[in-house]
């Protein structure tokens, strides 16, 4: 199954009496790259305070900066050490189980279970917008959760009082499929109206109220 690396197969183990077998991964990836210059400027003032505040390596070599490879190197690969942090949002999966959906789940204390039974099936919808903007960004509620990276594309649903937005550049279509399939197969009430108005994907053009 794409996308089923080992931390969704420890999430398996984990849940799998609860909610049963594992029908599909949504992926969601968003690279802040821009965050990859500012990360580089701090680097190199933190280098440069580095230089002053440390002793100096040799009492031969008079002076600060008298290694610039060094100091190079040292605040490139802090720079790049902390963009890597940056990757902790980058990189987000919805999984579809039997019984119900899982997000959050690289640590217990995020985790998010919604079963079946808290979705309303009526407000699966699956969007996207012409100009290739996020379209959670258009999406007004009073209560809104993101549950991914970002994207050109999303699917939301409401549970809990809260609305539910997972945005990323793949097709909604299957993720929305995957959802009806499991509802239809567990007896949900009402699971044909998930089917309903969830597809095709609605194109924003303008900010759209969910409640």
């Amino acid at each position: 199954m794409h996308g089923r690396n080992w931390l969704v197969r420890r999430v398996e183990r984990r849940l799998g009496t609860e909610l049963g077998q594992l029908r599909y991964v949504a992926s969601s990836r968003r690279i802040f790259w821009k965050a990859l210059v500012a990360c580089l400027i701090v680097g190199f003032v933190f280098g440069t305070i580095a230089e002053f505040v440390s002793p100096i390596r040799s009492t031969r070599q008079p002076g600060h900066f008298n290694d610039p490879a060094f100091f190079a190197t040292a605040s490139i690969l802090t720079g790049l050490v902390l963009w890597s942090m940056t990757f902790l949002g980058s990189f987000r999966k919805l999984l579809v189980f039997d019984r119900g959906i899982v997000a959050k789940y690289s640590q217990a204390s995020t985790q998010l279970v919604f079963p079946w039974n808290d979705i309303v099936p009526g407000t699966i919808k699956a969007v996207t917008t012409a100009d290739g903007t996020d379209p959670d960004r258009r999406l007004v509620a009073r209560r809104k959760v993101s549950l991914g990276a970002g994207g050109r594309n999303a699917v939301v649903f409401q549970a809990r009082d809260t609305f539910w937005v997972f945005a990323s550049n793949e097709d909604p279509a299957p993720l929305v499929t995957a959802i009806q399939g499991a509802m239809r197969d567990a007896g949900i009430p009402d699971a044909a109206r998930a089917a309903a108005g969830a597809l095709p994907a609605v194109v924003l053009t303008g900010q759209v109220a969910l409640d």
